[in-house]
């Protein structure tokens, strides 16, 4: 804990909730949870300087997530936290960037259409290059074949 930090609550309900979890009372202490807050801020605040100071080291300005990774990088079980978040990030990035291109349609009716699609692919001759598993290209590769449908009938 390298700074003196102001009395933020930044933590407070969490804090709170997670001392419950782990067997306090219902409603700890507040200086327990403001004693426990102050420890999770100060933390964060020196793993982020942290990462400041190794992207400085690379003379970056801004702080990147490998920045992170490499502070936490002696500590395996927060490293594994931290990189299983952000898969968890870019799934939901990629879900929400396919519900905003499904126009309208049902999750299920997308997921029907992507099976339909991979078997096409299957039986197709393998010409189109399409090999990925993405959501996105999926749902490129529906309204291609939609298109083709149209165009043939």
């Amino acid at each position: 804990m390298s700074r003196k930090l102001k009395k933020t609550h930044l933590f407070s309900k969490d804090v709170s909730s997670l001392m419950y979890a782990y067997g306090d009372v219902p409603q700890p202490l507040p200086e327990s949870v403001q004693c426990l807050d102050e420890l999770v801020s100060s933390y964060l605040v020196d793993i982020c300087m942290e990462a400041f100071r190794t992207a400085q080291t690379v003379r970056r300005n801004k702080i990147k997530v490998e920045d992170f990774k490499f502070v936490l990088r002696r500590d395996s079980v927060k490293l594994g936290r931290a990189e299983e978040l952000i898969k968890l990030s870019r799934i939901i990035t990629d879900a929400k960037k396919l519900f905003k291109n499904s126009d309208g349609k049902s999750l299920k009716r997308m997921r029907e259409d992507e099976t339909h699609i991979t078997e096409a692919e299957i039986e197709d001759d393998g010409d189109d290059g399409y090999m990925s598993t993405d959501g996105a290209d999926n749902f490129k590769k529906v309204k291609e074949v939609k298109k083709r449908k149209k165009k043939n009938q």
